[in-house]
């Protein structure tokens, strides 16, 4: 299904509908950007703690690996040390992302099975 917003790429993750509206129609977008194409007037919600905190965690591994490459200027990276770091960033996120995710459903299914 391709981006309502770009109509280039394939959406992913992101979705909008106008909750003003009675009748739902889902408007697929494939990123941020997109989505707030699509939003326009309603703006675009910023990162919840989760993100933010995957943020974070992707900031120490991206530094890790340019020390690795002995780099500190991204403008000096090869395309392949640039497509490196993006691989470091965003893997970071997301696994840092997925952690607290299933930590918080851990918590909660424990929480759950202690009530009486």
């Amino acid at each position: 299904m391709r981006c309502a917003a770009c109509g280039l790429r394939t959406a992913r993750g992101y979705g909008w509908f106008n909750p003003a509206r009675p009748v739902l129609v889902l408007r697929p977008a494939c990123s941020r950007r997109c989505m707030d194409l699509l939003c326009r007037s309603w703006g675009m919600v910023d990162p919840d703690a989760h993100e933010a905190a995957a943020i974070a965690a992707a900031g120490p591994l991206a530094g890790e690996y340019l020390e690795s490459i002995g780099k500190a200027d991204l403008a000096l990276l090869s395309e392949a040390e640039w497509l490196t770091f993006l691989e470091v960033v965003v893997t970071a996120y997301q696994d840092a992302l997925v952690r607290r995710l299933e930590a918080e459903r851990t918590l909660r299914a424990g929480a759950a099975g202690a009530l009486p």
